[in-house]
């Protein structure tokens, strides 16, 4: 099936989401637009008007899909909320645990989710 069965990407390219100065709205378009897997960083603390803002933008730069990033030990809940409304493509959680209640919610609402383990 591959990743654009899966996914909707033409490779198996990730980027990274290093922050929204570095992992912004500009980067993670010209990356989606080129095939890969651009991802935005959430912010490390309760923003979802922003975050919002983020994703929206990202949209007005691309019509392909892309993903935003999540550091669950950080405080994450309203932000959450934003993505799984916006419906991103993916979402990608790491350094904390994602219940599986989360999982079945995303995917709910049409987000897939990767869960990196380090």
């Amino acid at each position: 099936m591959g990743w654009r069965g899966i996914l909707g990407f033409d490779y198996g390219i990730v980027q990274a989401p290093l922050g929204a100065d570095i992992s912004g709205p500009e980067l993670v378009a010209a990356v989606a637009n080129s095939g890969a897997i651009g991802l935005l960083r959430a912010p490390d603390w309760e923003s979802p008007e922003y975050l919002r803002e983020l994703i929206r933008k990202t949209r007005t730069l691309t019509d392909k899909p892309f993903g935003i990033g999540v550091v669950l030990a950080f405080p994450h809940e309203e932000n959450l909320n934003v993505i799984l409304d916006e419906k991103v493509a993916l979402l990608q959680v790491y350094w904390g645990v994602f219940p599986k209640e989360l999982v079945l919610q995303a995917h709910a609402a049409g987000v897939k989710v990767v869960h990196q383990v380090s």
